[in-house]
């Protein structure tokens, strides 16, 4: 169905997260309830940042984040983005 994770970076307060979400479950609110469930770990964890790395194409996931507060910012890579937050 899906998965989430949140990897906090090793000597920081940072964490990167991951995502799936089957194509069939995708389009019904659970990336976004899995990234907010993120999110709240993550300040119970203390933590400043969680950021991601998502291709361009990937504009649901893109919304996703938007609508949990993240910002998107380019990269170095054409085809990458980079969602980051601030807790």
């Amino acid at each position: 169905m899906a998965v989430a994770r949140l990897s906090k970076l090793h000597g920081t307060h940072e964490a990167e997260f991951g995502m799936i979400v089957s194509d069939r479950y995708q389009g019904q609110g659970l990336g976004t309830r899995l990234l907010d469930c993120l999110l709240t770990v993550g300040r119970q964890e203390h933590l400043d940042h969680i950021s991601a790395e998502i291709l361009c194409e990937n504009r649901a996931m893109q919304r996703v984040c938007e609508k949990v507060g993240f910002q998107l910012h380019r990269t170095s890579e054409a085809d990458v983005l980079k969602a980051a937050i601030v807790l």
